[in-house]
């Protein structure tokens, strides 16, 4: 497996993207779930509203096509996020490579060194923050909101949501809560690649016969995902609320403090149960359609390539 050449980048984009969007349409219910407790400010010692009641009261009220509400918004900016995060992980796997290299030269046991895939995974994580992550929060986050006071924006194609966004608090709103994103996704992509290459790699080396395939990736993607749900969370609770609608706070030490101070240590775990099941779920799905969509790729280009040689030959 090792000795494989890595996928070009245009595969690794593709595959990445279609991954990305294959996830979030199975899973979006449960990160519909996640923002909503999540908007939900309370005092400590009240109870909070479960996902289930939440869940109930929203398709009562509106249907169940209103668990979706954003669902568009996430949809694109997941596929571009997995098709970029990939392709970054990729690449600066690449370029970090000859620097985590064995002094005697060897390069056979690089691809498997966990200091590798974590600084990989921060550059990936720090990538798709900026370019794609926080816009799209941001959004889907406004149409959640939005949706649970009965609004309309999520009725609405995505590029009049933007464009509505932008007229009303200018282009740089996309980019509210920048800051815990970058945290929240550069834990997000280091945790995960380096525990699901760890898992992996350690599933197979115990188990070869039975853990060929995509058992392990299945395995090792939940595995990865439950480690990255509890690291990320704090980050995840805090971006969420300031990018909620008529949120003062523009820097992430103020919204926190006024989270920890009126709410208690525990609101930054809060939700953590529907955010651990779309991600433990997210994880898997998203390794698995990925190298899915790589081999698909790869046994595509082998006939022309085949082709190509022998027409040279000729």
């Amino acid at each position: 497996m090792d000795k494989k050449s890595p996928p070009s980048i245009f595969t690794t984009i593709l595959a990445g993207g279609l991954a990305g969007a294959a996830e979030t349409c199975i899973t979006y219910p449960a990160e519909f779930v996640k923002t909503r407790r999540q908007l939900e400010s309370r005092i400590p010692g009240t109870p909070s509203t479960s996902s289930f009641n939440i869940l109930r009261s929203t398709i009562q009220q509106h249907g169940l096509k209103n668990v979706y509400a954003g669902c568009q918004t996430l949809a694109v900016s997941n596929a571009m996020k997995s098709g970029i995060r990939f392709f970054s992980f990729e690449t600066a796997k690449r370029t970090l490579t000859p620097y985590f290299e064995p002094a005697t030269g060897a390069s056979t046991s690089t691809a498997r060194n966990p200091w590798l895939n974590l600084s990989a995974g921060l550059c990936a994580g720090a990538t798709e923050s900026i370019l794609v992550v926080t816009p799209g929060e941001s959004l889907k986050t406004r149409v959640i909101h939005d949706s649970a006071s009965g609004g309309q924006l999520s009725k609405l194609p995505l590029t009049r949501i933007v464009a509505q966004t932008v007229a009303q608090d200018g282009l740089f709103s996309l980019w509210r809560g920048l800051t815990p994103v970058l945290c929240k996704q550069g834990t997000n992509s280091a945790v995960r690649f380096t525990t699901f290459g760890a898992l992996r790699d350690k599933l197979r080396d115990t188990w070869p016969e039975q853990m060929g395939g995509t058992t392990a990736t299945m395995i090792a993607g939940a595995g990865s995902g439950v480690v990255t749900v509890y690291a990320s969370m704090p980050f995840d609770n805090v971006k969420t609320r300031m990018q909620a609608l008529g949120n003062p706070d523009r820097r992430m030490f103020t919204c926190a403090t006024r989270m920890l101070t009126q709410e208690g240590v525990l609101v930054f775990w809060k939700a953590t149960t529907p955010r651990l099941v779309r991600l433990t779920l997210s994880s898997s799905i998203t390794f698995i359609v990925y190298d899915y969509a790589v081999r698909m790729m790869d046994s595509l280009k082998t006939p022309r390539t085949i082709a190509a040689t022998a027409q040279q030959v000729v």
